[in-house]
């Protein structure tokens, strides 16, 4: 007698199936979407950021997509004037120092000011020797790096391009997008909400934290590259403001050289002068400031907002400032409900 199918089994033979083509579609997913990973979180970043001044345009124009188009395009005008300004800037500053920097012996400079340090002058030939191919080292280095970025254009369009159309569709879908989320969660409404909730608070602190400080602390530093005579202070002012928004690089690589730059050309007391205001004020802004205002802007703690920073950088890169924090926060959140037993699931 044949056996009777037996319709529970034949339920779950089904949604094992479902469950598989599910996952390896997800996996699949990821692979695309891997190389322009960066630039979807950076679009909805952006997007968060426009966020406001969207719903106030949004007031007067009402319609989403105009709206949204407005803005994004808003956007990249600012952005290529700014860059525009800057650029011209920074090249006419930057070739000014390259005339300079021709006009000096380092060898001689160098070893001369080494040997009132050491009095062995083999010593002293060594270090300057060191030196020289360092400085030899870094500026073939920045050579290969504008070159990368002169090679790769097309991938950077591309990436900008991504950039642009996920802000885009993020302003002007965004309140769908969150129900979307919130719809697919296993969770109930109020963890739902207390997610969305934490990850906007995060997202404002970490911007707060990463770029407004960033743009503080390149600042600052600028103010010492007036107070102490460095050359081409605003040009070194732009690439301070730079690297100090860009994570796991900082000002540092910045007014270090221009420090030792300052000292080797005879402008020894501002030189170190120079150094020390980088070690004790724009360093400061950075380890004090940054994670202060990240714990304070998202309600997080400090040691948790800074691991979660540097934790995100080094397993992501630059999105990871965003992410860290957030992955941080949202397993506090379930250790917490878990602790209280109030994690609640749809039914």
């Amino acid at each position: 007698m044949p056996k009777e199918n037996n319709p529970a089994d034949h339920y779950t033979s089904r949604k094992t199936v479902a469950i598989v083509i599910l996952l390896a579609l997800l996996i699949l997913t990821f692979f695309l979407v891997k190389p322009f990973f960066i630039a979807i979180i950076f679009g909805l970043v952006l997007a968060f950021i426009l966020n406001p001044l969207y719903k106030r345009m949004l007031k007067f124009i009402k319609n989403p997509s105009a709206t949204s188009l407005i803005i994004t395009i808003i956007t990249v005008l600012v952005l290529a004037v700014a860059l525009f300004f800057i650029a011209q800037i920074t090249i006419k500053e930057a070739f000014n120092l390259y005339i300079q920097i021709q006009k000096i012996d380092f060898y001689t400079l160098i070893n001369g000011f080494l040997s009132k340090v050491f009095e062995n002058p083999d010593l002293s030939r060594q270090i300057t020797t060191t030196i020289q191919q360092a400085i030899i080292t870094l500026t073939s280095s920045f050579t290969e790096s504008v070159g990368a970025v002169l090679t790769n254009a097309p991938a950077i369009i591309l990436q900008l391009f991504v950039v642009l159309f996920v802000t885009y569709y993020a302003l002007k879908e965004g309140p769908r997008i969150i129900a979307y989320i919130q719809e697919i969660l296993p969770f109930s409404v109020e963890v739902n909400d207390r997610l969305i909730k934490r990850s906007k608070e995060i997202t404002i602190a970490t911007i707060y934290g990463q770029v407004v400080v960033g743009i503080i602390q390149g600042a600052v530093a600028g103010i010492g590259f007036y107070l102490f005579g460095a050359p081409s202070p605003l040009f070194f002012t732009l690439l301070a403001i730079l690297f100090a928004i860009i994570p796991f690089i900082g000002p540092a690589f910045v007014w270090v050289p221009v420090s030792l730059f300052m000292i080797a050309t005879g402008n020894t007391t501002n030189g170190i002068l120079m150094f020390i205001f980088g070690v004790l004020v724009v360093s400061w802004i950075d380890n004090i400031v940054k994670p202060s205002i990240v714990g304070k802007k998202g309600k997080l703690n400090e040691v948790v907002a800074l691991i979660g920073m540097l934790g995100g950088l080094a397993l992501l890169g630059p999105v990871g400032i965003f992410v860290g924090p957030l992955v941080l926060e949202y397993l506090l959140i379930f250790l917490e409900l878990y602790r209280t037993g109030n994690i609640k699931f749809v039914r």
